[in-house]
């Protein structure tokens, strides 16, 4: 495994990052805590320093420690109440209203500090963008060192290249659909997250008509470098209107988005399909595929699969909303 990736398993095709252990089917719940390593829970731990011989306890701070090898994931206060991940899992059952949701990968990152889940969405069949399949998934993301809440996102997945796809929920910067803090029970909060499925039609529902529009819009040549400073936000002072051609960027950027470009000219896993080249959908997948496979955020002390990981985590999805959102708005 990766310095990011501790423990995953997956089902279906081989992820980016070619890592984890491949299953042959979905799961259920209790088999993917399993296959995903993560059957262990956490406990909160109070901390101690040595003053003068004397073991001296530290006020209002306690380490969230795992039970079954003692790694200390973080340091929180009293307050922090720890979401174990079977409770993650059930909690993510319950959401489905069915207790049957076949996951399809999860697993833990930076030694447990983040775990995250993902489920398909068999309701409806796949959604279809010109011929273009896209899947409908649910991802539940926690961590156990305070460095996120419990949230669960929709997270479209283009079949033809795995790509994960994002559209930013008018008013609202990711497609969040539930968020808990860690200061209670999340069962308490199970009334407004059992709403998530109708969330999730109508989510869904919106996204394939947009999606759909854009497969039938051709995207002016002129118009794809104000489409990359507005989606990468790059280019220093240059406004997206302003933009004219790749001159606007930096040179090392020009070259990342010379590749952007490459694949939206055809390079790009079925960009070049009859109907969908050259298409603002294309341009949009363009983008994606870029941040899910070529994208590397720090070549000088980390590997290419670690780079990825830490994009899909963090900074590929704002550009993802970005992009979509001046698509769909130009």
């Amino acid at each position: 495994m990766t310095a990011e990736l501790e423990s995953m398993f997956y089902y279906g095709e081989t992820p980016w990052h070619k890592l984890g252990k491949e299953v042959p089917n979905a799961l259920t719940a209790q088999e993917a805590i399993i296959a995903a390593g993560l059957d262990w829970d956490v406990e909160k731990v109070n901390i101690f320093h040595n003053y003068k011989g004397s073991k001296v306890k530290i006020e209002g701070k306690q380490a969230i420690r795992r039970q079954t090898d003692g790694r200390v994931l973080g340091i929180m206060t009293p307050h922090y109440t720890p979401v174990q991940n079977r409770d993650a899992f059930r909690f993510f059952d319950s959401v489905t209203g069915t207790g049957e949701a076949k996951y399809h990968t999860a697993g833990s990152l930076r030694d447990g500090k983040r775990v995250w889940m993902l489920a398909k969405l068999d309701k409806n069949g796949p959604m279809n963008i010109k011929g273009d399949q896209v899947d409908k998934f649910l991802l539940l993301m926690n961590s156990h060192d305070g460095g996120t809440s419990l949230k669960m996102f929709f997270t479209p997945i283009r079949v033809v290249c795995m790509n994960t796809l994002s559209m930013a929920e008018t008013g609202a910067k990711t497609a969040e659909t539930f968020k808990s803090t860690h200061l209670g029970n999340i069962y308490g909060r199970l009334d407004s997250a059992k709403e998530i499925l109708g969330m999730c039609t109508k989510y869904y529902d919106n996204f394939e008509e947009q999606a759909n529009r854009l497969a039938q819009l051709q995207l002016p040549a002129g118009d794809f470098p104000k489409l990359l400073v507005a989606a990468f936000q790059t280019a220093g002072s240059i406004r997206p209107e302003d933009a004219v051609d790749l001159s606007s960027f930096s040179p090392q950027k020009r070259t990342e988005m010379e590749h952007v470009m490459a694949l939206f000219e055809g390079a790009g896993k079925g960009l070049d399909r009859d109907g969908i080249r050259g298409t603002k959908w294309s341009a949009y997948n363009a983008i994606c595929e870029h941040i899910d496979y070529g994208k590397q955020v720090n070549k000088r002390s980390k590997s290419p699969d670690d780079t990825r990981l830490e994009i899909a985590w963090q900074w590929g999805t704002p550009v993802k909303n970005r992009a979509w959102d001046f698509l769909t708005k130009s």
